[in-house]
């Protein structure tokens, strides 16, 4: 009688700051058992000035694949050696893995983005006009996936108008998709949007978030990235009376993206 070999166990983290809120664990887990797959999914809490050595330290240790989250999308994308064509087109990662002792990254969560949008909540993106607010890794990462899906227009506001321009430049030459830029004070004159997707850090912490009533109609939808909270972006499409959906439903799909890059079948 010969001994069952040991399971190999894999491990696998999310990474950001704050962290603890994270539901990435109970999801990869669920995917790890349907597979049959031993796997220790973990929170790691990083600073900025530690960020690069805790990513070093993990894939040296073993680790398996890492996800990336705020704020750290970007940073993470100047670690890497080799991307995806979401990621170059992003310039943000939320997925590392090393191959060949290189470390790779891929952006995920534009195409989960449009995956939840359009088969778990039946809202078809080809012909809307989109609104993003905020221009940071989380905004740069679903540009491209959403234009793929052939929207009539797509606008960024920021606080900063010209870092929301800087995106728009950098991405119009890759879609038809037209693609404008702006501050968020410039939302007072603009005309009503189909699809208004929150892409900054607010529901975090709890920052307000001023937005006019005219940016939406009766069957605008709203999105919010955050998830598992009430946040002052929901608090205002509430206020409208407009369908709203926080961030669970992406962040089940741009994660089972990221576990099929580490485990494929």
């Amino acid at each position: 009688m010969t001994d069952k070999p040991p399971t190999t166990t894999y491990r696998c983290a999310v990474i950001g700051n704050p962290i603890a809120h994270s539901r990435s664990p109970d999801i990869h887990a669920a995917f790890a058992q349907a597979r049959g797959i031993n796997l220790q999914y973990d929170r790691i809490l990083a600073e900025a000035e530690n960020f690069a050595a805790i990513v070093a330290q993990f894939f040296a240790d073993g680790g398996r694949g890492l996800n990336i989250t705020l704020p750290y999308k970007e940073t993470a994308y100047r670690l890497c050696e080799q991307t995806s064509a979401d990621a170059r087109l992003a310039e943000a990662v939320n997925t590392l893995w090393q191959e060949n002792g290189k470390l790779c990254g891929d952006n995920t969560d534009g195409r989960g983005l449009r995956h939840a949008l359009e088969h778990e909540h039946a809202y078809p993106l080809a012909g809307k006009h989109i609104l993003i607010l905020g221009a940071g890794g989380a905004a740069r990462g679903v540009i491209a996936p959403l234009c793929a899906a052939r929207p009539a227009s797509l606008h960024i506001a920021n606080r900063t108008a010209a870092k929301a321009a800087a995106i728009i430049a950098a991405q119009q030459p890759h879609t038809t998709v037209p693609l404008t830029a702006g501050s968020l004070e410039d939302l007072a004159a603009a005309p009503a949007y189909d699809l208004i997707i929150n892409a900054t850090s607010t529901g975090l912490t709890d920052q307000p978030l001023a937005l006019p009533a005219n940016l939406a109609h009766c069957n605008s939808r709203a999105y919010d990235m955050q998830y598992g909270k009430s946040t002052p972006f929901l608090a205002w499409a509430a206020a409208q009376q407009i369908t709203a959906h926080d961030g669970y439903s992406m962040l089940v799909a741009q994660a089972r993206l990221s576990f099929q890059q580490w485990f494929p079948l």
